[in-house]
């Protein structure tokens, strides 16, 4: 008989965690789980990607976000009952404590029974596979380089979840110390890299405008803690040392247009573009001579995977989960956190070629991330 499976999340838009949940979806062995995935935003562009097998449950609480009573209002304006609901709900547990979200378990699952119960991101989505769905097994994925909780909040939300799913050993260990009630929960299963489908999506396309020209490519969320603008002095210093290059920015977010602002101001847009967000990222890889990744934090690094399963050399800012696979100076460099020590490691593997051979020959990704692997790990905790 198959086992019932829910997946919680709050949508599949462009994104590691959804990308790591999508590549998860379409490796399961579907003679074996019967699978749902509860939405609680929307769908978004990975919709496509889903298996056929997936039986998606959208319930979007976009109209409760907002001050409470401002947003009952406009759910009755709108006659969402569902978010007027869940807005009272919500309240509830403001007031009386997380497991009051039980109180939504028919709105969202129609009582249905599962055997596992997985929460894909910390907060409501966690809440939910914790105290809103009837399973026999609970489980919850830690996806964060840094520990940025209420801890006491964070044991209440975990509490009948019987193991907590961390990309890696590193960010395990941080948090067994940080939270050592935690620690016997506490499973690594990294994001798993399909080699396969990344090399054969790799060269749908050629991306690049100048096909003689040296490549330089970033991917990933314009935020804070990415750290672009230090890629930005990097270009920066490669164009005033007389490097002829492109450098690709493929992505987007809250930081889109003061990365842009900020390179203008520092005059490298005739050499560093900004691509936005690509469905098909891995043609910027499998096509560029150097990927750069300036981010301080990376529970994993999944875009760091994917350029070294292409087999392009990398250049990497120290950080939890790239040091776990990066050995400096054999398949990579690895940088201090700051523009001065990324653009002397930039540089020096451009200027370097014997450097750069020998990185590149050692480029390839770890078995250790297959499919196959990850999947195996993930089905010994669904019980």
């Amino acid at each position: 008989m198959k086992k019932n499976v829910l997946f919680v999340n709050g949508h599949i838009n462009t994104g590691g965690v959804e990308k790591s949940l999508i590549d998860i979806l379409q490796h399961l062995d579907y003679s074996r789980y019967e699978v749902d995935l509860l939405l609680l935003e929307e769908l978004g562009d990975y919709a496509p990607l889903l298996p056929p097998q997936v039986h998606v449950k959208l319930k979007s609480l976009k109209n409760t976000y907002g001050p409470p009573f401002h947003s009952m209002i406009q759910c009755f304006k709108r006659r969402d009952w569902f978010c007027l609901k869940m807005r009272f709900v919500f309240l509830l547990m403001k007031l009386f404590g997380q497991d009051k979200i039980s109180l939504a378990k028919h709105m969202l699952t129609a009582g249905k029974h599962y055997d596992c119960v997985i929460g894909f991101r910390r907060g409501i989505c966690t809440q939910i596979a914790s105290f809103a769905v009837d399973a026999d097994c609970r489980l919850s994925w830690w996806h964060h380089g840094t520990i940025n909780v209420d801890i006491n909040s964070y044991l209440i939300e975990v509490s009948n979840c019987s193991q907590i799913v961390v990309v890696s050993d590193a960010i395990r260990k941080k948090l067994s110390r940080a939270i050592p009630q935690l620690a016997s929960k506490l499973v690594t299963i990294p994001n798993m890299l399909d080699t396969e489908k990344i090399l054969s999506q790799a060269t749908t396309f050629y991306p690049y405008k100048n096909r003689n020209m040296l490549h330089i490519v970033s991917i990933g969320g314009l935020v804070p803690e990415k750290h672009f603008e230090n890629a930005i002095k990097a270009a920066k210093y490669l164009k005033d040392t007389g490097v002829t290059f492109q450098w690709h920015l493929v992505g987007n977010g809250e930081l889109y247009t003061q990365l842009k602002q900020y390179a203008e101001k520092v005059g490298i847009m005739d050499c560093f573009i900004f691509e936005g967000n690509q469905a098909n990222p891995y043609p910027y890889l499998k096509y560029a001579d150097l990927f750069v990744h300036p981010s301080y934090v990376e529970s994993q690094g999944i875009a760091i995977l994917e350029a070294m399963a292409l087999g392009v050399p990398c250049v990497v800012t120290k950080s939890l989960g790239p040091c776990e696979f990066i050995q400096d100076g054999f398949n990579g460099l690895l940088t201090e956190q700051n523009s001065k020590s990324l653009s002397n490691k930039v540089f020096e593997i451009l200027t370097n070629q014997t450097l750069y051979r020998y990185i590149k020959s050692n480029t390839y990704c770890p078995d250790r991330f297959s499919p196959s692997h990850i999947i195996s790990q993930i089905s010994l905790l669904i019980r």
